[in-house]
């Protein structure tokens, strides 16, 4: 939306940050140590990327974003094709801004426990299989992971 505050923010300062964080699973600090509660953590992946914006405005463009994210999460369509000159649409469209971003540099963080010896990494692979929580066999195979690119 084009009065979004930022929106407004990187129409006037476009260098920007973008975080995508994975949360992969909770750790439980009786798992690590069984009475220090410091042990508790979360394993994520990080990436942040430092970006360029640049807003655009035209209802052509937002129309053409739309467009594309409907392809990608609604490719069975279900509504009336987006243009920006249908009245369906065209107030809509006119109230919209696209952010298109150049991503200028990337990094990525791990928490996946690497400050662990192997065994007790080993220990939290098969606790995190047996809790069984959505994330927690993508945990597993990423705490698993650590230990492979350890040993090369």
């Amino acid at each position: 939306v084009r009065v979004d505050e930022q929106v407004q923010d990187l129409t006037s300062r476009p260098r920007c940050l973008v975080e995508v964080d994975e949360i992969l699973g909770v750790i439980p600090s009786y798992w690590v140590h069984p009475q220090y509660a410091g042990s508790a953590t979360a394993y994520h992946r990080t990436v942040i990327f430092e970006c360029n914006a640049a807003v655009v405005e035209d209802p052509v463009a937002v129309a053409a974003q739309q467009r594309r994210l409907l392809a990608r999460y609604q490719p069975e369509g279900g509504y009336t094709a987006l243009d920006p000159a249908d009245p369906l649409y065209r107030g809509a469209l006119e109230t919209l801004a696209a952010v298109r971003l150049e991503i200028t540099r990337c990094r990525a963080k791990f928490k996946l426990g690497q400050n662990r010896p192997a065994e007790t990494r080993q220990r939290l692979i098969g606790e995190l299989r047996r809790r069984g929580r959505p994330n927690d066999g993508r945990a597993a195979d990423a705490l698993a992971w650590t230990i492979e690119v350890q040993k090369v």
